[in-house]
C-alpha cells in the first residue's frame, strides 16, 4: 500500500497529546479517550484513505473506535483498531480493522489498514 498524505489543521497533534498518558519516545501508549474528536478525525481519515485507495469499490464507514495506541516519533504514530461497516449498509454487524496513520504538524499520513476480525456484533 503505498501511503498518502493530507494536510490537515496544525492544531490536531497539540490537542491529541493531551488526550494520552504521559509517554516516553518511542514506546506505544494506550489511548486514555478514544472518543476525543481528533481521535474520530484520524480514524476517519484512514477510512476515507482506504476507500480512495481502492478505488471506492467497497466503501467502508466508521462505525466505532474500539481501541487505540499512540507512539511519540518525529510525530505521533497511532494504532487504532476501528469497527467499519459497508457504506450503505444498516447492519450494525460489521468488520473490525487495524490501522496506523502517522501525523505530523500538519500532515497525516496512512500507513496501513488491515482487516483483523470479520462479523462483530
Amino acid at each position: 500500500m503505498k501511503p498518502v498524505t493530507f494536510l490537515v489543521a496544525l492544531t490536531t497533534v497539540a490537542v491529541v497529546l493531551s488526550t494520552v498518558s504521559a509517554s516516553p519516545y518511542g514506546g506505544w501508549q494506550p489511548i486514555e479517550n478514544i472518543h476525543n474528536y481528533r481521535i474520530q478525525e484520524i480514524a476517519k481519515f484512514a477510512v476515507r484513505m482506504h476507500n480512495l485507495e481502492n478505488n471506492f469499490k467497497h466503501p467502508l464507514r466508521l462505525v466505532s473506535i474500539r481501541r487505540g495506541l499512540v507512539q511519540v516519533v518525529d510525530g505521533m504514530n497511532y494504532k487504532l483498531d476501528v469497527m467499519v461497516a459497508g457504506s450503505n449498509s444498516l447492519n450494525s454487524r460489521g468488520s473490525l480493522y487495524r490501522t496506523e496513520v502517522h501525523v505530523t504538524l500538519g500532515t497525516m499520513e496512512l500507513m496501513f489498514f488491515t482487516r483483523i476480525v470479520k462479523g462483530l456484533n
